[in-house]
């Protein structure tokens, strides 16, 4: 069962930015009214961060939990350390599109149009590399943390981050077509693409072999991989779809699916270190989805809430037992996983 919530905060406009710390105390939050928050976990108390005019676009802590990064439609990326104090603060190229930690937690990667910035965590600049086909879409690191990829028109274009200050990409893997979002297996053998032309796009790393799932009805936007890497979660519309990762991969696999929303899926998210995955919907409605046990299964939802607007973004606690949601109204909120099976 999905609990009520256990508070709600209220932000100005389409709560589009949700980070939830490392340690689950504390999550980051931003408005495209412009305002940015850090609101205590246990009480729902909010601190009130620095503004980005025009709008939050996205948020991102350190996977060590000592930095925090805001970034906006002002082109500004802001960091803050764990006790929210500014650290500094780097002017992009334009609306920042994503934000995304090494693994180490030294440097941060910030897209912005064509181009994408290393920042290192006491807010200077490391290095901008400015070649990028088109306008980067989404920013996602290797596992092991030395090459940091960039989706963009025409495929994934990889940086070597510990080989500066060499501007030329160590790798692409190219695609005719428009990316929009990228997943990294954590275990660090596939690169997942969702792309423009409603097909998703896979690459074997490093060896380059590359397979694509077609014939979805539109574009794909969210993909999520469970922390394991067996199964790696779709949305398209308002159907998900779950391709198995398994031994050698999807190829010549049918997808689990399910249906449960009426609208576009919003948001999709994997409970930490177990089989549960969340989706979100501009419908309003959280749904929790247990894991598939085989190819072609289809599934039903175990629990589901439908009592607010438009999900906005979903984020699990660590523990796994509570959930965070932030809305198309601004409302930020608390929820307690009551059944988990």
């Amino acid at each position: 069962m999905i609990g009520e919530p256990n508070w709600r905060v209220g932000l100005g406009d389409y709560a589009a930015a949700l980070a939830l710390s490392p340690d689950g105390c504390r999550v980051a939050a931003g408005s495209l009214a412009g305002d940015a928050v850090i609101i205590d976990l246990a009480t729902g108390d909010v601190d009130k961060l620095s503004e980005h005019p025009f709008g939050v676009s996205c948020a991102a802590w350190s996977p060590d939990g000592t930095r925090l990064a805001t970034a906006g439609h002002d082109g500004v990326i802001r960091l803050y350390d764990s006790d929210a104090q500014a650290v500094g603060s780097v002017e992009g190229d334009g609306w920042v599109a994503a934000l995304a930690w090494s693994p180490d937690s030294l440097l941060l990667g910030a897209a912005a149009k064509r181009a994408l910035t290393l920042i290192g965590r006491d807010g200077h600049t490391v290095h901008r590399y400015s070649d990028v086909s088109s306008t980067v879409t989404a920013v996602a690191w290797a596992t092991n943390g030395k090459r940091i990829g960039v989706t963009s028109y025409g495929g994934i274009t990889w940086y070597d981050a510990d080989n500066l200050p060499v501007d030329t990409p160590s790798r692409t893997h190219q695609w005719k077509g428009s990316l929009l979002s990228l997943a990294i297996a954590p275990n660090g053998r596939w690169a997942c693409a969702g792309a423009q032309d409603a097909s998703i796009h896979l690459w074997r790393l490093w060896s380059g072999d590359d397979l694509s799932m077609s014939g979805y009805p539109s574009k794909i936007e969210h993909l999520a991989f469970r922390e394991d890497s067996h199964w790696m979660a779709s949305a398209c519309l308002g159907e998900i779809t779950f391709w198995d990762f398994s031994g050698k991969g999807p190829k010549g696999t049918r997808p689990a699916s399910g249906q449960a929303h009426d609208r576009h899926i919003t948001a999709l998210t994997w409970q930490p270190s177990a089989n549960i995955l969340a989706s979100g919907c501009a419908d309003g409605r959280i749904a929790l989805w247990p894991s598939p046990r085989k190819p072609g299964q289809q599934l039903t939802p175990l629990a589901s809430s439908d009592d607010g607007s438009g999900i906005a973004a979903l984020t699990w606690h660590p523990a796994g037992t509570s959930i965070l949601a932030s809305r198309a109204d601004g409302t930020i909120e608390h929820r307690s996983i009551r059944l988990l099976a």
